[in-house]
């Protein structure tokens, strides 16, 4: 991929992910200030805002080097926990 796209695709995932995170925060906040526990929706968004943000990363990092190749690896263990979660509910209303 050549500079230019890497850079428009940095500024659309700034501009889609950042105003995600706030607004993930914000609900993560107002349920510790409820003291209720964290949901399950709010775990599983954590999860796929994290693997988009490796994936950001990923695009910027030179292919060959051993960050990228650690970053790869986190990123698979936070996808396998991702269809972890999602599995199930996914299963359970394609019965219903």
């Amino acid at each position: 991929m050549n500079q230019e796209t890497v850079t428009v695709m940095n500024w659309f995932s700034l501009f889609l992910l950042i105003p995600a995170t706030v607004i993930l925060a914000w609900k993560l906040v107002t349920e510790k200030l409820r003291k209720k526990r964290i949901s399950s929706d709010i775990t599983t968004m954590v999860l796929l805002l994290l693997s988009a943000f490796i994936g950001v990363a990923e695009l910027n990092i030179d292919s060959g080097s051993r960050l990228a190749w650690s970053l790869l690896f986190v990123q698979l263990v936070v996808l396998v926990f991702l269809c972890k979660r999602l599995w199930s509910p996914l299963m359970q209303r394609l019965r219903n």
